[in-house]
């Protein structure tokens, strides 16, 4: 018996262990293969056994002049790499244009949960909302989730999934807000509401919106552990941590660390490792990044990087800082608002912007980690499935 004949007659659920621990780009080819491994991989058995071991990458946004596009990326993450950009080997890049057939749609990333990714525009159209499977190439848009929002009032979205039923879920967080008209400061929020769209259901419900706290339009729900976290402020200014429990579906607030008192405090909230991280760019001449050791702990929160923004980065802040990945050799990955990637060395203590040349020319990019996967947009039941 040959060597085709041999892996031919091999039990699917082996070929399917085998197949699940290719790269990315490799499980792609071996569709083209025949058509029985065609069929086998597009089985929800193999997505789930590649789920399981895929390990995160990089899913990165870019809008340019003349043409917007996403792009995943694998890292290679050993520690005697000499420059980690040099290895983001990309898996797919795909333009706006193809996904959505507009010249300039304005998307921006809401979340990235199990291989999907949760696309909204940002421009005239705030409440279009997309489900993407970028390795499937697969989409779907959700309907309108209800009341169209404009300035002073905030919406904040969210996506995850829900810890023991595994169901997929946006979350849309509204509120009417009532600002001081020469401070812009917020008064009172007369109005809140959430809705929640679960993937296969075709339809958004109400829930329970929660305490009254002031979310950033700009914000993105961190997804940790089945809930999802929010960054905001009390009606008196402080800082809180907004939780919905996507399971129970039902909201709670965490206290951050010992935080700057102060209006124009900069702090980024955002997953690092398998821990809740505050990312506060305040200060002229540090990044102060703070990890919650033991989730839900809130004594358990740590001053774990000071950063020098010297002599590069230093000066007034404007904008937030997410941290990303911390690699195996110590270097930190880290989003600049959506202007730039930079990256710290903790052996040299240095730091530097991400050095791949079409970054420079980027109007607007926005960036975090994503795990491939080859989950079916088609296995939710309901939902209108369109392919790119």
């Amino acid at each position: 018996m040959n060597q085709e004949q041999l892996f031919t007659n091999l039990p699917s659920e082996l070929i399917i262990n085998i197949l699940s621990r290719l790269p990315v780009r490799t499980i792609i080819s071996c569709k083209c293969v025949c058509k029985s491994w065609l069929n086998l991989l597009d089985t929800p058995e193999f997505a789930r056994s590649h789920l399981s071991i895929s390990v995160p990458g990089l899913i990165l946004y870019e809008s340019l002049r003349h043409v917007e596009h996403f792009e995943i990326f694998e890292f290679e993450d050993e520690p005697d790499l000499e420059r980690h950009e040099l290895h983001y080997n990309s898996i797919t890049k795909i333009s706006s244009k193809e996904f959505i057939n507009e010249d300039h749609p304005g998307l921006g990333i809401q979340g990235s949960a199990n291989g999907l990714v949760c696309f909204r525009k940002i421009g005239q159209h705030p409440e279009t909302v997309y489900i993407c499977n970028p390795i499937t190439r697969d989409y779907i848009q959700l309907p309108t989730p209800g009341t169209i929002w404009y300035y002073p009032t905030i919406v904040t979205y969210g996506f995850g999934a829900s810890k023991i039923s595994g169901q997929h879920k946006v979350v849309r967080i509204y509120h009417e807000c009532r600002r001081d008209p020469d401070t812009h400061n917020l008064l009172v929020i007369p109005k809140s509401e959430c809705r929640v769209y679960t993937l296969g259901t075709g339809s958004w419900r109400s829930i329970a919106p929660g305490p009254k706290l002031e979310y950033s339009c700009r914000s993105i729900g961190a997804f940790l552990n089945g809930n999802l976290h929010w960054l905001v402020t009390d009606l008196e200014g402080f800082a809180r941590i907004s939780c919905l429990d996507l399971e129970t579906e039902t909201f709670s607030t965490i206290s951050p660390p010992a935080l700057p008192e102060s209006r124009r405090f900069l702090g980024g909230l955002t997953v690092l490792g398998d821990c809740l991280c505050i990312c506060d760019n305040t200060s002229d001449d540090e990044i102060v990044i703070w990890v919650m050791k033991e989730y839900g702990v809130e004594k358990s929160w740590t001053k774990e990087f000071v950063i020098s923004k010297l002599p590069d980065f230093a000066g007034e802040s404007y904008e937030v800082v997410y941290p990303i990945k911390i690699f195996k050799d110590g270097d930190i990955l880290m989003a600049w608002a959506d202007f730039y990637l930079f990256y710290h060395s903790l052996k040299n203590r240095t730091t530097a912007q991400v050095d791949i040349p079409r970054l420079q020319t980027t109007y607007r990019m926005e960036a975090m980690l994503h795990t491939p996967t080859f989950l079916s947009l088609k296995s939710f039941a309901m939902e209108n499935v369109c392919s790119f």
